[in-house]
């Protein structure tokens, strides 16, 4: 009898130890398998369900300077992790979807651009980012700070 319960309880602890250890690793994947990128109506959405801020950016297969981001900085482990973490990241194609590149007055490409929780335009900054500013950036919008002091004193603090 003492022998089948030890058996049990080894079994169980087998199962418990490999079920966390997949737990733990489909946690990681949306990390490993980059930003989650939403349409604009669904992101839209998710923003105000979610009470989130949503990551915007407008690209086209053309764009140089778009195809660049997307292999540098939006491959960056520490950038994906903070935008899937703390905004709803939606991708626009511009040339696809004109009506919301024009809502949003869209003159050059890549234009990144913050959307509160409520859905209104915070700001947007247009053109190339690099990873290392990237990450700036969107600490300055994810935590906010953007309500209480400007960007270079944000920066200038080193947060």
């Amino acid at each position: 009898m003492k022998k089948r319960w030890n058996l049990a309880t080894i079994s169980l602890t087998i199962l418990i130890t490999l079920f966390s250890g997949a737990v733990i690793a489909s946690g990681t994947q949306t990390d490993d398998a980059g930003i989650q990128w939403f349409s604009y109506a669904e992101g839209r959405q998710r923003g105000e369900a979610e009470n989130k801020k949503v990551f915007l950016v407008f690209n086209a297969d053309w764009c140089r300077y778009c195809l660049q981001m997307e292999k540098e900085t939006f491959q960056n482990p520490t950038v994906i992790a903070y935008v899937n973490r703390n905004f709803v990241p939606v991708s626009v194609n511009s040339d696809k979807e004109q009506d919301i590149a024009e809502k949003y007055k869209v003159r050059g490409l890549p234009d990144t651009w913050f959307i509160s929780e409520t859905g209104e335009p915070i700001a947007n900054r247009p053109g190339y980012i690099a990873p290392d500013d990237m990450l700036k950036i969107l600490k300055f919008f994810g935590t906010d700070s953007y309500r209480t002091m400007s960007f270079r004193a944000f920066v200038d603090k080193g947060k």
